[in-house]
């Protein structure tokens, strides 16, 4: 499988000039009536609501890369996951790990926890991850499946230690600052069989990568676009080049909600800082145009 589309789910406007952020052609979904409705964190009936929008609004029609704007709606690669029916590996390039269990409301943190409920998701690559995984947060990680192998985690640049990840093997991706594309290799050899099995589903949130290469709604990790680009062809290669679809998300935009729900975690999650919107956007576009240059060449 190869993905042959591109579209622009727009939930914040972030993309507003796709033509320097996706070297191909693309379709666009004007969603912004949804941004402040879901954006950071919603009910589970309203995801449920956007997600039946979303299955009349962009029909299946193949696999595909979808951009859709800041990380605060790294759930919504929950609704394209739920669209996917066969067996599928995914591969997360984030700096946090949006997995946490026991949150009574969908979040941009809590995803991955309901993606691993999905029938057909097989195995997850965590790569990149830096911050939340062994700190307090540690006690809502989905133990059993990090501690059985079907949740892998390859950190950014030190080996999580704290509680439970005292025992669980995980290999730094940086190496004298540095991913380098042959010792990848040799960390992913005893998965091979495994993300050669089924294809791969790629979600890219570009908080994994340092300021200078992305400007985001979060803090910023400590990987730079070519890391990100060694990582996803490694992980093209072992997979085949066979992909069912990609997310591209981590663009910088004006925080606009619409519930108290989205306001309080706004208030409790993070801090805001000064952002020149036009040096983000084409800070932005550039690393956007190099990773989509290696989703749409490398897949089979």
């Amino acid at each position: 499988m190869a993905i042959k589309r591109v579209q622009i789910l727009d939930l914040d406007g972030s993309l507003a000039d796709p033509s320097s952020n996706l070297p191909a052609k693309f379709e666009r979904i004007a969603a912004q009536d949804w941004g402040p409705q879901i954006r950071l964190a919603c009910t589970f009936g309203r995801f449920n609501r956007f997600q039946g929008w979303l299955s009349e609004s962009m029909p299946q029609t193949g696999p595909a890369l979808t951009a859709y704007g800041s990380g605060d709606f790294h759930h919504v690669t929950l609704a394209l996951l739920m669209r996917i029916r066969e067996p599928f590996n995914l591969m997360i390039l984030d700096k946090h790990p949006d997995w946490m269990r026991g949150i009574p409301f969908l979040h941009c943190g809590t995803w991955l926890w309901h993606a691993l409920q999905l029938p057909m998701l097989r195995h997850v690559f965590h790569c990149g991850g830096e911050a939340d995984f062994d700190n307090g947060y540690r006690w809502l990680a989905p133990w059993s499946d990090i501690k059985s192998g079907r949740v892998v985690c390859l950190p950014a640049q030190r080996k999580f230690s704290r509680g439970g990840w005292a025992s669980v093997p995980g290999t730094p991706l940086l190496q004298d600052g540095l991913v380098h594309k042959d010792r990848l290799r040799e960390t992913l050899e005893p998965f091979r069989a495994e993300l050669a099995a089924y294809p791969l589903y790629i979600s890219i949130d570009k908080d994994v990568l340092v300021v200078d290469d992305a400007v985001t709604n979060w803090d910023s990790g400590v990987l730079r676009t070519a890391d990100a680009m060694t990582i996803l062809e490694a992980f093209l290669e072992a997979a085949g080049g066979r992909m069912i679809g990609a997310d591209s998300l981590g663009d910088w935009s004006p925080v606009r909600l619409d519930g108290w729900l989205n306001r309080l975690c706004d208030w409790f999650d993070r801090r805001h800082r000064r952002i020149n919107p036009i040096a983000a956007a084409e800070t932005n576009a550039a690393t956007n145009a190099a990773l989509c240059r290696v989703l749409l060449s490398s897949s089979a």
